[in-house]
């Protein structure tokens, strides 16, 4: 029967005056809009261990934004120590450029086994 007693104003009034206060306390806390990228060598040190890359990757191990990483990427990529491998205007993977070379290496193995046609081998018939 019944439930709780309603509050007192006063005492809604302190409560609404704490939940303000704490309000403010926790927007000082806040960081400011600057992101620091991480540094080159913990990248390269990174990129040296991995099969391929993409900004989500990059993204996730150092916690920075995706445009952030994306940005990181293209300055390796201008570096010549990652190559771009496939990807389009929105998504981009990016190897490693040992990897990559030898990736090329073997796609180019493929094309040339493809355009020289296998030798023939010729049967002579034997004269009896």
């Amino acid at each position: 029967m019944g439930g709780a007693k309603k509050p007192s104003i006063s005492q809604l009034e302190k409560k609404l005056l704490k939940s303000k206060e704490e309000e403010k306390q926790q927007t000082k806390e806040k960081m400011s809009g600057g992101v620091i990228p991480p540094s080159i060598d913990e990248v390269v040190s990174f990129i040296k261990t991995q099969k391929y890359l993409t900004p989500t990757v990059v993204a996730e191990k150092f916690g920075i934004k995706l445009s952030i990483a994306k940005q990181v990427l293209n300055r390796l990529a201008e570096m010549k120590l990652v190559k771009l491998v496939a990807g389009d205007s929105d998504f981009k993977i990016y190897a490693p450029v040992e990897i990559a070379a030898a990736v090329e290496k073997h796609a180019a193995k493929e094309e040339v086994k493809e355009k020289t046609p296998a030798p023939k081998t010729s049967k002579k018939k034997k004269k009896e």
